[in-house]
């Protein structure tokens, strides 16, 4: 028999994980009847980006961060050089919390803190898994949960704490907030590719 690789235990580990969040008494109470949107990408990664919680297009697809704001995503990563296959992208809340909109249809809101709050155990086993060096939060929700404390985003953005297993943990915008900007939009944009770029250079991802 082959000996399976640690990069391998650690992919099956993650897909146990998932599974077990999937099947709890957290996932059903908050989730009942949505779909899970986990974590993914390379499970030995040296960057982890957490976000807050799937959106309708996420919900969808099955995968974090493919609509719009993924896109914001994917274009600040290009900017720094990195691409998402060599990252892991989570969120804190595993799938899309929701209000009523117009006629019936639901509409995205953000994760209460009792949400945020019941999934963040399952986040913390995540990070252990992937054993990150650095972790990047995208937006204030996904700040305070990882961080345990309240952040001023556009105060604390940039700024480094110690995070979960004492890893290095920087704040940024998360990237919808940057659909929503307008005057300032290329300016906070800027920001956003360097709080990531100060992440990747952190992680050895990329040069200083």
């Amino acid at each position: 028999m082959h000996e399976i690789s640690a990069e391998a235990r650690r992919a099956r580990s993650l897909r146990e994980l998932g599974q077990a969040i999937v099947r709890s008494e957290t996932f059903d109470r908050f989730c009942g009847g949505r779909s899970a949107v986990l974590g993914e990408g390379d499970p030995k990664a040296p960057l982890v980006l957490v976000g807050e919680a799937p959106g309708g297009q996420e919900e969808r697809a099955g995968h974090p961060f493919v609509g719009p704001a993924g896109q914001i995503l994917g274009e600040a990563l290009a900017a720094v050089g990195v691409v998402r296959e060599q990252l892991w992208i989570t969120n804190v809340v595993k799938c899309r919390p929701t209000t009523p909109g117009v006629a019936g249809r639901l509409r995205n809101r953000a994760p209460t803190a009792e949400e945020v709050s019941w999934f963040l155990p399952w986040l913390d086993q995540e990070l252990e898994l992937v054993r990150p060096r650095v972790i990047a939060c995208l937006g204030a929700t996904a700040g305070n949960g990882v961080l345990r404390r309240t952040l001023r985003i556009t105060a604390e953005r940039g700024r480094w704490f110690v995070g979960p297993g004492d890893l290095p943990t920087v704040v940024t915008f998360h990237p919808a907030y940057l659909l929503r900007r307008t005057s300032d939009r290329d300016e906070r944009y800027a920001e956003f590719v360097q709080d990531l770029r100060s992440a990747a250079v952190k992680a050895g991802m990329v040069g200083a």
